[in-house]
């Protein structure tokens, strides 16, 4: 009375699919050897009918033994196909539940980056964008243009030829009016080009009417 009383064993746990068809397996097998067995035996009686009055009989219930242990093959093989077919959607739906986890982190993750960015902010961004943008084409038109200094050498530099083409024009109808004076003396040797002559024309009619 005084001993304590046994803790009842802990139940075992089930065995999972794949140890299940194991088992199958094996029993089929064992099945199988007993079935070759029985068909040996069988043969043996039969051969020795002509010698033996119970070899019919003992040969009957070996054929019947073998039956018997077909019948039980063929129903563990069925049993074994239900077994693998079961671990097959098994596995197929932890692969589906992991591949859906894996679509569902990487949703909440895209979602969180999503709500960091922001609409707002992607759209100040590119503004901030397009005016750098813009001051940088100002900058370099500003660098591209003529400076105030080479602006105002290239005006100096554009009296000073219109300066010379009067003074050319000036000189031509000097030439002119003297030839003129001379009275055409020496005119082939002298005579201006007929587009210096024209424009010399117009003074050498003012001398001349002087």
């Amino acid at each position: 009375m005084g001993g304590k009383a046994s803790q009842p064993e802990p139940p075992k746990p089930a065995p999972n699919l794949q140890d299940a068809a194991s088992n199958l397996e094996q029993k089929i097998e064992e099945l199988g050897a007993k079935i070759q067995k029985a068909d040996e035996e069988a043969r043996q009686w039969v051969a020795k009918q002509s010698t033996d009055a119970t070899a019919k009989a003992r040969a009957m219930q070996a054929l019947k033994r073998k039956k018997l242990y077909e019948q039980q093959r063929d129903q563990l093989v069925d049993t074994q196909f239900n077994v693998e077919n079961l671990a097959f959607q098994q596995e197929q739906a932890e692969i589906t539940a992991g591949t859906v986890a894996a679509m569902k982190k990487a949703t909440d993750q895209l979602k969180n980056q999503t709500q960091k960015i922001g609409v707002d902010q992607v759209d100040k961004l590119t503004d901030e964008m397009a005016d750098i943008a813009a001051e940088m084409k100002d900058i370099q038109s500003a660098l591209a243009a003529p400076s105030a200094v080479g602006s105002a050498a290239e005006d100096e530099a554009e009296k000073e030829l219109m300066a010379l083409y009067a003074q050319q024009e000036d000189k031509e109808a000097e030439e002119a009016m003297t030839i003129l004076a001379a009275g055409g003396g020496g005119y082939a040797s002298t005579t201006p080009a007929p587009a210096v002559a024209a424009k010399a024309a117009p003074k050498a009619a003012a001398a001349l009417g002087s």
